[in-house]
């Protein structure tokens, strides 16, 4: 790497933890002079920040920085809030210093004797525009941002306010006011106010306050905080701590409805709170007292919001800190958790040991406690109680006056009379992993870990942690995420012989690889698979053994019945229930088991081998594993088999109809047809893109008998032909043999229809109908055939053969020839002659036919046959001819007239 690329990280470093809050912002004063006012613009960088020569990777948690601002006077009290600095120095004079602005910074007076004012209490609201000035006199001043002059608080008259307040809900308010705030004062009371800048002119601010409170010990009031409940916005908590207590005081304030000089809206939770006081006690001499509330910003949904998370207190014994939970307290409860007390540190450079100095002020960052002593600043780890930086200033005869920290912006800062300093604060959570993690917060320190380095070292030190506990599941979890070699955590855990711990940790390992690991996950997968199948196994074995425990209580509770005793009695059906308790909780084990087998092999299903997943199915017996997985590949016609081989077609005839190929059916249906004919033709009719020729080998081996009921086949291939209009003339020839099979002799119904509704388009082959008609003795069915063939001569002699005369003469009218449909008719009328049918049925023939009269059936009757019965009919047929030889005479004697006419 070059120098260039080396300069380049670092300022890209530098600015990240500006950005974090770690920057050295109180150098960006304005370099312009102002009255009274001079600066070394050659100290400060283009940024307006310190220079540093250490990368923010190598640079100290803590680092003490002297601001190189030249201050035109004494320093009598600083206060920072949201990169606002304000100075309030001798001579009376206020500086408003924007410390993002290098050239901002504005100077106001103060309406005293500039002679008078050496002390002052100052507080700055969080927005930084609010300026309170309280003098241990009683005289109380107010400045807003812009002002020339601060003005006095007319009715804040002989009150030295010693601590503020400020209103949480104020803090990214647009709103001018800072809301409500409370007050404490020197004399033990607690006022309620609201600051307004009101109009600039005005000399003097009349803004109102009340007095809501007084303590039941009258004692300097050090330090006031007033904070909401997360989740409860009109619920309020508020601390007030004197040098010897601190009091917590819970209860309703609704701040929204009561602004400017109406009622004071903490006057009866304070009045109430104080009456039974909730409060803790350091004996002994008064502390300096001091109170200061770190927050957090936190997320409710999409609404960011600042809440109160821990607080420390300076007594007389040491720091008193502890964390803020807010829940569901009410007056009277305590809302502080995990409290202690922390001993003065001895300071590090002193001789004196019993050098009893106690720090003047306190402010905490999220993991530090920080303490000002009048000649050093020294942090205080949270965690472990320790010293975690410690730093003399550097002049012998300066003397440190105050210390306080921008929440806003995260900054802390220091003064003496003559120099400001800022305690830069650089990842001080950097080290806290270390501490959880001697501590056995594991979780904690993982949470604060800054690389892969120290996240796998808590990891191992949790797994062997929870090891070591016997907690083998947590542990190989955690085993998992670490970088120890898998074959050495592997042969831990199989010392151990519980599969679920292997389990674990091989699900977990899992979760680790990349997706391009394929052998590896592999492996894994196939591995978990066999222990899964393994773990139910043992779970079945148990539940078996569950059962026989139930068997042989049930059994000794029949004999106990047999005798009766109530104490042997209740004994066998406690027993009882156990047993069945612990059955429940082995399935419900089982349950678990399976479904997370199953979301493995889903998740992982490309990288497991089907073979081998097959068999080690097999080898544990596992059949409802064998078909998931099965399924899950979509191998359905292993599936078919699978149930084909355990003789349970059902099932496997409902896998064809839900998953089925057309070449599954062609496949299979010959051995279903045979096994479960209606559930296949069930299943067939549902299928339209079947080919149903090919399904004709199926239909030949099934064998139906009568008494089955309905022939499945006849029924599948009617429905292919009415339903589907099937046009192939196999399906039709092999539905007609079906139909001539099925049919009875004395009812060819079904194969008659067939045979006259598709006989016209020939969709069946007729020669072949009338060769199978013959061989099963269709008569009535090769009848139609001969007539379809126009083989009438043939289709009437064997009607007539039959003796079905009827059927005869249907046959002998089909002919479009008439001289043959004589022939027919003469035929049928010599049968019946020969048959030696009555003369009268004979004739009845003869008039039904129109084609026939009684002189062509006279030469088949015999000589000698009496012509009684047809008398009649021969009269009426002589008479015709009669009619007929008197018409052809009149026709001649006609011809005759008109020859000699033409002669």
């Amino acid at each position: 790497m070059s120098l260039l690329d080396d300069y380049a990280d670092y300022q890209s470093s530098a600015r990240h933890h500006q950005q974090n809050g770690a920057q050295t912002s109180a150098a960006a004063f304005s370099s312009q002079p102002q009255d009274g006012l001079a600066l070394d613009v050659n100290e400060f960088d283009t940024d307006g920040y310190i220079a540093t020569t250490l990368e923010a990777e190598d640079a100290p948690v803590f680092s003490l920085d002297t601001v190189q601002f030249r201050v035109p006077n004494k320093i009598i009290s600083l206060a920072v809030s949201n990169d606002i600095l304000v100075l309030v120095i001798e001579g009376a004079k206020v500086l408003r210093i924007k410390l993002q602005e290098a050239h901002s910074i504005a100077e106001a007076s103060v309406p005293v004797n500039p002679t008078s004012l050496r002390a002052c209490n100052v507080f700055l609201d969080p927005s930084g525009r609010h300026l309170l000035l309280s003098t241990p006199q009683g005289e109380s001043f107010y400045y807003y941002e812009g002002w020339d002059a601060a003005k006095p608080l007319s009715r804040f008259k002989n009150m030295e306010v010693t601590a503020v307040a400020w209103n949480s809900s104020a803090w990214s308010s647009a709103t001018s006011s800072t809301r409500t705030i409370l007050l404490g004062t020197h004399d033990g009371k607690v006022y309620e106010t609201e600051l307004r800048p009101g109009s600039e002119k005005a000399k003097r601010s009349d803004i109102a306050v009340h007095c809501v409170a007084e303590l039941p010990v009258r004692e300097r009031v050090t330090g006031l905080a007033m904070e909401a409940f997360p989740a409860r916005r009109k619920h309020h908590l508020v601390l007030i701590t004197t040098g010897t207590r601190m009091y917590q005081i819970v209860g309703a304030a609704d701040l929204e409805s009561q602004t400017g000089d109406k009622s004071a809206v903490f006057e009866a939770m304070l009045r109430n709170g104080l009456t039974n006081p909730n409060f803790q006690e350091i004996p002994g001499m008064p502390g300096p007292g001091a109170l200061t509330v770190h927050h957090r910003e936190t997320r409710a949904g999409s609404r960011a919001q600042i809440v109160a998370t821990d607080f420390a207190w300076l007594t007389s014994m040491g720091v008193f800190f502890g964390r803020l939970t807010f829940g569901a307290q009410e007056a009277g409860d305590s809302v502080v958790e995990n409290a202690a007390l922390i001993p003065y540190p001895a300071p590090s450079s002193s001789t004196d040991i019993s050098s009893t100095e106690q720090p003047s002020s306190l402010s905490l960052t999220e993991f530090h406690i920080l303490l000002q002593y009048s000649d050093r600043v020294c942090a205080l780890n949270m965690l472990n109680s320790k010293v975690a930086y410690e730093q003399t200033i550097g002049s012998s005869d300066e003397t440190l006056q105050g210390l306080t920290v921008d929440e806003t912006k995260h900054t802390c800062w220091l003064y003496s009379p003559a120099n400001i300093y800022e305690l830069v604060v650089t990842d001080e959570d950097r080290d806290v992993w270390g501490i959880y993690l001697s501590r056995h917060q594991f979780d904690m320190a993982l949470e604060h870990c800054y690389n892969d380095m120290q996240r796998d070292m808590v990891l191992r030190a949790q797994a062997e942690h929870l090891f070591a506990a016997e907690d083998y599941v947590q542990s190989a979890e955690c085993f998992a995420r670490t970088s120890v070699n898998f074959e050495e955590v592997v042969l831990r855990f199989m010392e151990k012989k519980d599969n679920m711990v292997l389990r674990s940790y091989l699900v977990a390992k899992l979760k680790t690889l990349r997706k391009q690991d394929h052998t590896q996950i592999t492996l894994l997968v196939m591995w978990l698979v066999e222990i899964y199948l393994s773990i139910i196994g043992d779970i079945e074995t148990k539940l078996a053994s569950a059962g026989m425990a139930i068997a042989s209580s049930s059994v000794t509770q029949m004999n106990t019945t047999a005798e009766p005793s109530s104490s042997s009695s209740s004994a066998s059906n406690n027993s009882s229930e156990s047993v069945l308790s612990v059955k429940a909780a082995y399935n419900r084990e089982k349950s678990d088991m399976q479904k997370e087998l199953h979301a493995l092999v889903e998740e992982h299903k490309q990288a497991v081998d089907p073979k081998t997943t097959y068999q080690l199915a097999e080898s544990h017996g596992r059949r409802d594993f064998w078909l998931f997985y099965a399924s899950l590949c979509g191998d359905y016609e292993r599936i078919v088999e699978y149930w084909m081989e355990k003789e349970e077609c059902v099932r496997a005839i409902e896998v064809l109809g839900h998953y089925g190929t057309p070449e599954m059916f062609y496949k299979y249906s010959p051995a279903l047809m045979s096994a479960e004919p209606v559930a296949l033709v069930d299943v067939l009719m549902r299928q339209p893109k079947l080919t149903p020729n090919k399904l004709i080998p199926a239909f030949m081996r099934y064998g139906h008998e009568p008494s089955g009921g309905a022939n499945q086949s006849i029924r599948y291939l009617r429905f292919c032909i009415q339903k589907q209009m099937c046009r192939d003339p196999v399906v039709y020839n092999y539905y007609l043999t079906l139909l001539v099979k099925e049919s009875d002799t004395d009812d060819e119904s079904e194969l008659m229809s067939f045979l006259t509704t598709y006989g016209k388009d020939m969709l069946y082959d007729p020669d072949y109908a009338l060769r199978m008609c013959k061989r099963f003795r269709r008569i009535q069915s090769c009848v139609h055939l001969y007539s379809l063939l126009r083989l009438y001569e043939d289709a009437v002699e064997l009607a007539l053969k039959q003796g079905d005369i009827e059927l005869a003469q249907i046959h002998a009218e089909r002919p479009d020839d008439d001289k043959l449909c004589k022939r027919l008719w003469l035929k049928i009328a010599q049968h019946m002659i020969q048959a030696k049918q009555p003369a009268s049925e004979v004739m009845e023939l003869v008039r039904r036919s129109d084609r026939l009269g009684v002189e062509d059936i006279l030469p088949f009757f015999p000589d000698f046959t009496r012509v009684d019965d047809f008398k009649d009919d021969i009269c009426v047929a002589l008479e015709d001819y009669e009619l007929q030889i008197q018409d052809l005479r009149g026709e001649m004697d006609e011809a005759t007239r008109t020859a000699e006419a033409m002669q």
